[in-house]
């Protein structure tokens, strides 16, 4: 065949091509042993569980690598399948509810992986709420870029190797380094899961955001809307039944205009329809 060498054409065979040695000597990415990968998994959710338990609170001492990630893929992964639980269940709230329970451990982890690399949690905690407050004085855009380009170098440092140093925080232990050669890859895995995750997290947080806020919204302009007619209500006289009465047509009524815009007069004479109606039911 002809084998093409910047501009100039020769004859080779398929085997002796430069193609077919470039590939020959490509090296291929070496594999997690399949034992260390299912060993690390385990203890991936037994940190996760001791660090919800045991470790609530703890701040102080040192936290691996292995111990902080593998802590952050398992709360990932309880939280996927817990999420669409609950979007089944109709409880879309509660995994938000869970993962407030569940901030403090994961605030003390990252506190004690700060430590295990020899520096203070708190002069690496504090800037993230720095940027966030000076959102008031340099815009929203420009805060959320240096918090995302401090939240990079967190991950960095999240991810240091154990300083072997013994010093204010206590001595280093080897529980990082329990799977020889194949540590650096486990944590890289549970690092890019832990990380893919919450990217996921945050796009569907944002999504939801909208359609949160325009429940709020609606569920105060119908509180809004109850309180005038029981306002109303009370002028005119009305009894408790017929109050429950103008409560719930008045119920009725807003479920009929539920996707409509009606200006606030219509609202204000659907209000004064529905007192009319329950003070003449008798």
């Amino acid at each position: 065949m002809l084998v093409k060498d910047k501009d100039i054409l020769v004859e080779g065979d398929d085997n002796n091509s430069p193609d077919a040695n470039i590939k020959k000597d490509k090296v291929q990415r070496p594999k997690i042993n399949k034992a260390n990968m299912n060993a690390a998994w385990g203890d991936a959710f037994d940190y996760y569980l001791r660090g919800i338990t045991e470790k609530y609170l703890r701040f102080r001492g040192r936290a691996t690598r292995l111990e902080f990630w593998g802590f952050m893929v398992a709360a990932a992964l309880i939280w996927i399948p817990f999420y669409f639980i609950c979007e089944y269940a109709e409880m879309p709230m509660l995994p938000y509810y869970f993962a407030i329970a569940t901030f403090l451990p994961a605030l003390a982890v990252t506190a004690r992986r700060l430590h295990d690399t020899n520096k203070n949690a708190f002069w690496f905690l504090l800037p993230v709420a720095i940027f966030a407050a000076s959102g008031f004085f340099i815009g929203l855009y420009p805060a959320i870029a240096l918090v995302l380009a401090w939240c990079i170098f967190l991950i960095r440092l999240l991810s240091a190797e154990t300083d072997e140093r013994i010093g204010f925080y206590g001595e280093p232990n080897e529980n990082d380094e329990i799977y020889g050669d194949d540590n650096g890859r486990i944590i890289k895995k549970f690092r890019f899961i832990a990380l893919m995750v919450l990217f996921i997290w945050i796009a569907v947080t944002a999504a939801k955001f909208e359609d949160w806020s325009q429940q709020v919204q609606q569920r105060a302009t119908i509180d809004n809307i109850m309180h005038q007619v029981m306002t109303q209500g009370q002028k005119a006289n009305l009894s408790p039944e017929q109050m429950k009465k103008a409560q719930s047509q008045m119920i009725n009524v807003l479920k009929g205009l539920s996707g409509q815009t009606v200006s606030p007069e219509d609202i204000q004479k659907q209000i004064d329809d529905t007192i009319k109606a329950a003070a003449q039911n008798k």
